[in-house]
């Protein structure tokens, strides 16, 4: 009797059991295995040098403009010293150019200037000796008239022919002298084109001194170069390279990652993907059972391939989409590399309204 009874109470425990499991099934989330991932900063040489200092260890947190090694500036410190003298040379040319081309520019302008004045004064003293020498020939006009009609003495027209024959002398002489004058005035003016050459010297200067400023300012930023700084506010993941190494540019010395950054990849099966939409908050859970928040931030739009073959249905090669969810790391719980559950929630589980609210939310 109690046999039966035994076998009757394993029987109904069957059916029940049964009944929950067909009940319930369809309404079970899939649990999606991800991964704690993000992105990771190299931080590399600019230079070639030396790795003098190393200041950071993997595990340290550094702000962003931190040092976190420095390259032995010797070389950089001699270019930037032989670029400083370089400049300052090249300015003390500029100054002395300046000088010189005013110096030219005054003389040239005061000779310019007398040589005008005297030719105008030349100018002056012919025109005066061609209006004397006007009066000359017309009293010498008179004179001879008289002369030959015997009202004038010889020695009076004799005098009067000989003021007249000088005043013809001297207008030729003024007029040399104007002549003299003009050409003075050229030879000034020819004096201009040294000025000409002077501002070609002293732009040449100036040529120089910027190409001097320009070397210097690149020494400048190659000085600058060798301490490396910390792009980002973060976290050093690894050291690349060690004290005393030669790096070259482009070479990795440590790597950082920003821990507020990471998220959480997981890869769907395409038989669940068209439940998945970008803004759709799923449940995750840590490895440590905590339960965390994560919102659907992307999703690949072309497929994958899984590394599990169907063998049960159609045998085929398993496809597969990536998805991308964004959870709270304030407390830095989540490292990179930590394996994170995700829980694909049933089929019409997230309502339309929700999914457009949360969707308006994703970064």
């Amino acid at each position: 009797m109690i046999r039966r009874i035994v076998v009757l109470l394993v029987v109904l425990a069957l059916i029940g059991g049964g009944v929950y499991y067909f009940m319930t099934r369809g309404t079970q989330p899939i649990v999606l295995t991800g991964i704690v991932t993000g992105d990771e900063y190299i931080v590399s040489a600019q230079i070639q040098g030396r790795l003098e200092k190393l200041e950071v260890r993997e595990g340290d947190a550094v702000h962003q403009g931190d040092i976190l090694a420095e390259i032995e500036p010797q070389t950089w410190a001699a270019d930037m010293t032989f670029f400083e003298q370089a400049v300052a040379q090249a300015q003390m040319q500029v100054q002395q150019a300046e000088s010189d081309l005013k110096f030219i520019q005054d003389q040239s302008q005061s000779q310019v200037a007398q040589a005008q004045a005297n030719l105008a004064a030349a100018g002056a003293q012919v025109t005066q000796a061609k209006a004397d020498l006007e009066n000359a020939r017309l009293l010498f006009e008179r004179e001879q008239t008289a002369y030959k009609a015997g009202a004038e003495s010889a020695q009076t027209f004799d005098q009067v022919r000989t003021a007249y024959d000088a005043q013809k002398a001297k207008v030729d002489a003024t007029q040399k002298q104007a002549d003299a004058a003009k050409a003075a005035v050229d030879v000034a003016k020819s004096g201009l084109q040294q000025v000409a050459t002077r501002k070609a010297a002293l732009e040449q200067s100036q040529h120089s001194y910027e190409a001097a400023r320009a070397q210097q300012t690149k020494a400048e930023a190659q000085l600058a170069y060798t301490h490396i700084k910390a792009p980002i506010n973060g976290i050093v993941d690894k050291r690349v390279s060690l004290e005393g190494e030669v790096v070259n540019p482009a070479q990795a010395i440590v790597t950082l990652i920003d821990p507020g950054k990471l998220w959480i990849r997981a890869d769907v099966e395409e038989t669940y993907v068209d439940r998945i939409h970008v803004g759709d908050t799923m449940d995750v859970r840590l490895p440590s059972g905590e339960p965390r928040q994560g919102t659907v931030y992307y999703r690949a739009v072309d497929a994958d391939y899984s590394t599990q073959r169907d063998v049960s249905r159609t045998k085929r090669d398993i496809k597969t989409f990536e998805i991308r969810l964004r959870v709270d790391n304030k407390d830095r719980a989540l490292a990179l590399g930590m394996t994170a559950y995700v829980s694909l929630p049933q089929k019409d589980s997230v309502a339309p309204e929700t999914r457009t609210q949360t969707a308006s939310k994703a970064p």
